[in-house]
Formats: C-alpha cells, sequence, structure tokens
C-alpha cells in the first residue's frame, strides 16, 4: 500500500462525532506570516508560505462553520499586512476558545530546482509529514489544555491518513512529545520562542501542514481531497480538545 505523501496513498474521511450537548466553540485560524517583511517560507513551486496559508485557513473555516458547532475568524484577509500582536489582541476581544496557526515547514538541507522556465526555488524530498507544535511556556491548567488540543489534533491526523513528522531536523528546537506522535514540545531559550505559542492565553497551537519543499507532499495540498480530510481531522480534534471521550469501561466480571 502507498504511503503519504505518495501519488497512491489514500485518506480516510471519517465523520466527525460530535457529542449531544456540545456547545459551539469559536476558533481562531491564524493564516501563518502575511505580516510586514514576513511572507514566511517559499514552496518546491515557488508560492509563499503567506498565500498557502490563508488559502488552506480559508477552506478550513467554511468546513467548520458548515458543522454548525463552529464559529471562526480568520487572522487576516487577502493583501492584509496583521501584526501577530493584533491578532492575538482580536482573538481575545472576539473572545476566541482556542488559536489554530496554520502554517507549512520548510526543512533539511534543500537544493535549488526550477518548476517552470523562469522559476527557481528550493526542493527536499526527504522529510515530509505534519507536526503540531505548543509550548510549556504557560501555568498548569493552561499548559495541560494547550496539550490536550495538540495531541487531539495530531491524532486525528493520523487517523485521516496524514503521515506525522519525526522531527529529525527539530532536534535542539523541539522535544518530542512521548504522548502523540508527531506532536513537538516549544522549550526554546525565552528570546527565541514563538509568540502565538507563548502569549495566548486561551490554548494555542502551530499545525505545520506539510513539508513545503517536499514535491509529492506540496502537489498532494493542492487536491480536494485533502482539504476534505484535513478539515473532517481538524473538527473532530477540536471536539475531543473540548469534550474528551469518556474512558474506557473496565470489566469487573471475574474470569
Amino acid at each position: 500500500m502507498a504511503r503519504w505523501p505518495a501519488p497512491g496513498a489514500t485518506l480516510t474521511h471519517v465523520p466527525a462525532n460530535v457529542p449531544e450537548g456540545f456547545a459551539r466553540r469559536r476558533v481562531y485560524l491564524d493564516a501563518g506570516h502575511g505580516a510586514e517583511g514576513n511572507t514566511g517560507n517559499r514552496s518546491v513551486t515557488c508560492e509563499d508560505e503567506e498565500v498557502f496559508t490563508l488559502r488552506v485557513a480559508q477552506d478550513l473555516a467554511r468546513r467548520l462553520v458548515a458543522t454548525g458547532h463552529f464559529e471562526v475568524r480568520i487572522s487576516r484577509e487577502p493583501g492584509q499586512r496583521v501584526p501577530y500582536t493584533s491578532r492575538l489582541a482580536d482573538a481575545e476581544r472576539w473572545g476566541a476558545h482556542v488559536f489554530v496557526s496554520l502554517h507549512s515547514d520548510s526543512r533539511g538541507t534543500s537544493q535549488p530546482w526550477a518548476p517552470a522556465e523562469g522559476h527557481s526555488c528550493n526542493r527536499q524530498d526527504t522529510t515530509p509529514g505534519f507536526s503540531v507544535l505548543w509550548s510549556e511556556d504557560a501555568p498548569a491548567p493552561l499548559q495541560g489544555r494547550r496539550a490536550e488540543l495538540a495531541r487531539a489534533l495530531a491524532r486525528n491526523l493520523s487517523r485521516g491518513g496524514f503521515l506525522h513528522y519525526d522531527g529529525v531536523d527539530y532536534v535542539g528546537l523541539y522535544a518530542t512529545d512521548t504522548a502523540q506522535p508527531g506532536v513537538f514540545v516549544s522549550r526554546e531559550p525565552s528570546h527565541r520562542q514563538i509568540f502565538v505559542l507563548r502569549k495566548p492565553t486561551m490554548p494555542s497551537v502551530i499545525v505545520e501542514t506539510h513539508h513545503a519543499l517536499d514535491f509529492e507532499e506540496a502537489a498532494r495540498w493542492r487536491e480536494e481531497r485533502t482539504l476534505e480530510v484535513f478539515a473532517t481531522a481538524m473538527t473532530q480534534g477540536l471536539v475531543e480538545a473540548f469534550a474528551p471521550p469518556p474512558p474506557p469501561r473496565v470489566s469487573t466480571q471475574q474470569p
């Protein structure tokens, strides 16, 4: 069987299981980058990260709202240059329950290549996969909620068939979260810690959707099916973060 992101690898659409009485939640979707002088990475097809994240945020927002269980606000509109401090202030004023920042990753040692005549960008096809980041820099209750959110999202992305990143290039930057593959913990020195992981007073994570320099993976993120399964996985992850499933019942019968 083909493995993500190979062209033949299939993703599994599992409809979200929303428990009865689930309260509508407010999700602040941060389309990563798009601030002044901050366009993010440049993909294997020469797409700026800020363009990719806005496109995916708009699609995910539409699908989350369509469930009837979420209200969504996106951090910026096309053409806007919005500082991260303004995004957080907006999320707090709005009363967001979670802050989810969408990104694509750029890993390893890449090589220049030309996807089309007159274009030059970088390529590196050996480290595909998603990752979800959270920060320990918070009081215990918030720290725990960040961890729950990150693990629930990663768990459901894996269930959908997305490959989790093994973290080989994160050594010295992030610690591996041993509770869930694909989750990493920010323990950087304070001057290098990431604003959207440290500062929000609501649970916050970064979702690195894929490795932008991997040709096959970047191509898969142009597919409607990828966006569909990503949205259902994110939906179920958010539901589980807000309403964790009950522990399995333990039988009291004697053998």
